[in-house]
């Protein structure tokens, strides 16, 4: 999973505590954004966090503005 959404075995950090860092950072955005109630893909999700700072907000706060 987060190979697919984050491309994670491209990822080139040489040191293990930044590794294992980034490594506990996405699982933590994964699980946000499967709690988001919209019903669409991982990285559409992101997307749309991307594009709109208020789906941002939502997903952070896990509510809906």
């Amino acid at each position: 999973m987060l190979d697919v959404t984050f491309r994670e075995d491209d990822s080139r950090t040489r040191e293990r505590t930044l590794g294992n860092n980034l490594n506990w950072l996405r699982r933590f955005a994964v699980t946000l954004l499967k709690r988001h109630p919209i019903q669409d893909i991982i990285r559409a999700k992101m997307i749309r966090c991307q594009m709109n700072p208020r789906v941002l907000i939502e997903v952070l706060t896990n509510q809906q503005l």
